[in-house]
């Protein structure tokens, strides 16, 4: 099923979308894979609006009737966001993320918010607050993250659309690792206006789905200017669906991936779509990255700087958790953060909290800042040769649940390929070579020529089904 079929079933009586609403709900709430945090009990009552407006003949939004879930960070009016944390555990908004309203006005149905890493930090679900996600391909396995619970309300066919964000590929890793679809959009693209930041420079709304196609008619809603976001276009960007013709395309792949520890079976899978991909009569080119070696590094220590001076809002005095018993304003502080923040989000505050020191005149931060520049010259320079780069997606297959929990540092091994196109601001679709549990690839491709991107990954994904 996708958007395109289940819109004519609406259209043409065969199912309401009461009905339908229905039958989501009903999935949604046995939650087998941990995956939701939270349930739309107004979901049925905008179902039966939304059947109203189509039995009186008016105009039908471009996602009508279809249901939607959320990363919980994305503020939802009338729903919790809580981040999957403990710091903001009951936290309601009282006001809706442009990307909700976007939504809501093409005739969307939001019916969950989903479970995700804390505060988006992690990449495996583990995390969160209220528990690890499973992965429904394997259920001892990780899901990826942190939009853990987004990708598998997808992957587990509970919604046809998933909204997560995505700071260093916690869309386009979940999406590898369950087996669908994952697109981090070029930044601004999308409003950020009512997500909960982690890292600014680095964050974005991004996309699941079981197909590009849909990927595409979601983007055509929920991309918009938006002046309440500084940093969002300020133009419209136009998504449409078009063929995307390879041949004579030139495509950058990397020329030794064992340098970056990938395990066979990803290595067989992306060496698989090269072949498809030289079937197609592109120009295949190897190509050598002299910065991509500390892309981990520096994504840590940027992520880290923002992360510690945006959490930093999190004190037990304006909303969320606070701490029953203090002596003073400052031990206040101290317990809030310390029993309702998680491992993770506490020492990655503490990592940028070091980095950001005026001490030593935060010179880890600011080679981090002067590295940044250097790999998204170098990136972004590829392009005046190149239409597209091609990556693995992930480095490895999605591990075993609590398998690494001694290991903190493991959180960045799979994304280096990821976490490059955040920092160069470039957009990326990971598209699934083959079913199951296996290696997706990554289409890369330049700041704002996401259409060219999205058709390319769609004929990819036409060619191997």
């Amino acid at each position: 099923m996708d958007i395109k079929s289940l819109m004519e079933k609406f259209k043409n009586r065969e199912i309401s979308v009461e009905e339908n609403t229905k039958n989501v709900l009903e999935k949604i709430k046995k939650n087998e894979f941990n995956h939701y945090i939270t349930i739309s009990e107004d979901a049925i009552e905008r179902a039966k609006e939304l059947d109203k407006k189509l039995e009186d003949n008016q105009q039908l939004g471009k996602l009508f009737g279809i249901c939607v879930t959320l990363k919980d960070n994305i503020s939802t009016k009338g729903l919790k966001t809580t981040c999957g944390s403990k710091m903001l555990e009951n936290f309601e908004p009282v006001y809706n993320a442009t990307v909700v309203e976007n939504l809501l006005k093409e005739d969307a149905i939001i019916v969950a918010k989903t479970n995700m890493d804390e505060f988006a930090m992690g990449s495996s679900s583990e995390t969160s607050y209220f528990g690890a996600v499973n992965n429904p391909l394997d259920t001892k396995r990780i899901p990826g993250g942190s939009s853990s619970g987004s990708a598998v309300s997808v992957a587990a066919n509970d919604v046809l659309i998933s909204l997560g964000t995505d700071t260093g590929g916690s869309v386009r890793q979940p999406a590898s690792y369950c087996n669908i679809v994952g697109y981090y959009p070029t930044y601004s693209l999308i409003s950020r206006y009512g997500v909960v930041s982690m890292a600014n420079t680095l964050d974005q709304v991004a996309l699941f789905a079981n197909n590009v196609e849909d990927i595409i008619k979601t983007s055509q809603v929920v991309s918009s200017c938006d002046p309440k976001d500084m940093t969002s276009i300020k133009n419209e960007y136009e998504f449409s669906i078009e063929n995307y013709d390879f041949n004579d395309k030139k495509i950058a792949v990397i020329k030794n991936l064992d340098i970056y520890d990938v395990e066979d079976v990803v290595k067989e899978d992306y060496y698989r779509a090269i072949e498809e991909l030289k079937n197609f009569g592109c120009i295949i080119e190897e190509i050598e990255f002299k910065y991509v070696k500390y892309a981990n590094a520096i994504y840590n220590v940027v992520m880290s700087s923002e992360a510690s001076s945006n959490l930093s809002r999190f004190d037990g005095i304006r909303y969320g958790y606070q701490a029953e018993n203090y002596d003073s304003i400052e031990d206040l502080f101290i317990k809030t953060r310390s029993e309702g923040f998680g491992e993770e989000v506490q020492r990655r505050i503490a990592l940028g909290t070091m980095y950001l020191s005026a001490s030593d005149g935060q010179k880890v931060y600011k080679q981090g800042l002067k590295l940044r520049k250097l790999l998204k010259d170098e990136l972004r320079n590829l392009f005046n040769d190149f239409d597209l780069i091609l990556t693995p997606t992930t480095t490895d297959l999605p591990y075993e649940i609590g398998s690494r929990n001694d290991d903190a540092l493991s959180v960045y091994d799979s994304g280096i390929f990821n976490v490059i196109v955040n920092l160069a601001t470039l957009c990326a679709i990971s598209v699934p070579v083959r079913r199951g549990l296996s290696g997706s690839v990554q289409f890369i491709a330049n700041a704002f020529d996401d259409n060219n991107l999205l058709n390319a990954a769609r004929s990819f994904e036409r060619s191997i089904r």
